[in-house]
C-alpha cells in the first residue's frame, strides 16, 4: 500500500443524513478512474492474484509477520447510522428493525467496487427513504462464488466468514466492522488474512475478535456461503450488486427507479 493511498485513506467525513457519502473519501473504497472496465466482470475476479493462498501461510496468514496492527486505521463512525436490530433473529446480517413488514436482499461482495459504488451513492438514499422508517429489512449476503468460480480468490470467503461471525458474535458492531474494512481494504493484492481480519475486529470493537480469525482461517458458516449460492443460483443473478424484491433482482446502480418502484409497491402491499 503506497503512502498516497494511506493518506487519502484518511479522508473521511462524519456526518448524519449524508454519513454514507463520507465513504467517499476512501478512494480506494470505489474504483479508480484509471481502472480497465473488465475489472467489474466477476469472471475476471476468481483468483484475485492469490494462486494457492497467495503465497502465504497454510490459513493464509503472512508468514513474514507483515500483518501489523498498527496499520490498520480506526472507524470515524460514518456508518453509526445504519439502524440493527435489538435482538437480531436473522442468520444474516441486516440493516433495519429485523421485524419490518417487507424484507430484501443484498448480494454483493467485500471487494467489488461495483458493491462499493451501491454503497457510495445509493444505499444512504435506501436508508432515508425506507429502512429508517421501519418499511423495510436490507438483508445483506456476500457473494462468495458465482457460476462455480470464486470471487476475489481467497479473499472472497474469508471476508465472508469474518463478517457473518461479526454478525453472529457482536451484531452491534458488524456495520462498524464493515466502515473498517472498506478504509482499509486493498482492492488489488490478496489483503483478508485472517490476521488481519482480527486486527481490524479489534480497531472496530468487535467483541471476541479471535472469533473473526477462526471463521476467516477454517470453513465456518459454509453453510451460509452455500445458503447464498443457492439462493443466486435460483434467482438467476449473473453479476453482483443485486437486490432482491420479491425474488425479482434489480441492479441498485442501473436499475434505481426500477428498485425503488418495486419496493414501494412491496410496502403498499405489506402494508
Amino acid at each position: 500500500m503506497t503512502q498516497d493511498n494511506r493518506t487519502r485513506r484518511r479522508v473521511l467525513q462524519v456526518g448524519s443524513g449524508a454519513a454514507i457519502a463520507g465513504l467517499a473519501g476512501c478512494t480506494d473504497f470505489l474504483s479508480s478512474d484509471d481502472e480497465d472496465d473488465e475489472d467489474d466482470d466477476p469472471s475476471n475476479e476468481t483468483d484475485g492474484g492469490n494462486g494457492e493462498n497467495g503465497g502465504n501461510g497454510g490459513n493464509g496468514d503472512d508468514p513474514n509477520g507483515e500483518d501489523d496492527k498498527d496499520d490498520i486505521e480506526e472507524p470515524k463512525g460514518v456508518l453509526d447510522p445504519v439502524p440493527t436490530p435489538d435482538d437480531p433473529k436473522s442468520a444474516f446480517p441486516i440493516a433495519g428493525t429485523g421485524d419490518a413488514p417487507v424484507t430484501i436482499k443484498l448480494f454483493g461482495t467485500w471487494k467489488s467496487t461495483e458493491t462499493s459504488e451501491f454503497m457510495l451513492e445509493e444505499f444512504a438514499t435506501l436508508l432515508e427513504k425506507h429502512v429508517k422508517k421501519g418499511e423495510v429489512d436490507l438483508e445483506v449476503h456476500a457473494v462468495a462464488s458465482l457460476d462455480g468460480a470464486a470471487l476475489h480468490g481467497d479473499d472472497g470467503e474469508r471476508l465472508a466468514r469474518a463478517g457473518l461471525a461479526v454478525w453472529d458474535h457482536d451484531p452491534g458492531q458488524f456495520w462498524t466492522f464493515v466502515e473498517c474494512v472498506a478504509i482499509n481494504i486493498d482492492l488489488e493484492e490478496e489483503w483478508a488474512t485472517p490476521k488481519r481480519l482480527e486486527h481490524v475486529a479489534e480497531k472496530a470493537d468487535v467483541d471476541d475478535p479471535e472469533t473473526v480469525y477462526d471463521a476467516a482461517s477454517g470453513d465456518a458458516y459454509q453453510d451460509k456461503l452455500d445458503e447464498t449460492v443457492d439462493e443466486v443460483e435460483k434467482m438467476d443473478v449473473d453479476d453482483v450488486p443485486r437486490v432482491s424484491v420479491d425474488d425479482t433482482v434489480y441492479s441498485p446502480t442501473d436499475e434505481t427507479d426500477e428498485l425503488y418502484a418495486a419496493i414501494e409497491a412491496a410496502v403498499e402491499k405489506a402494508t
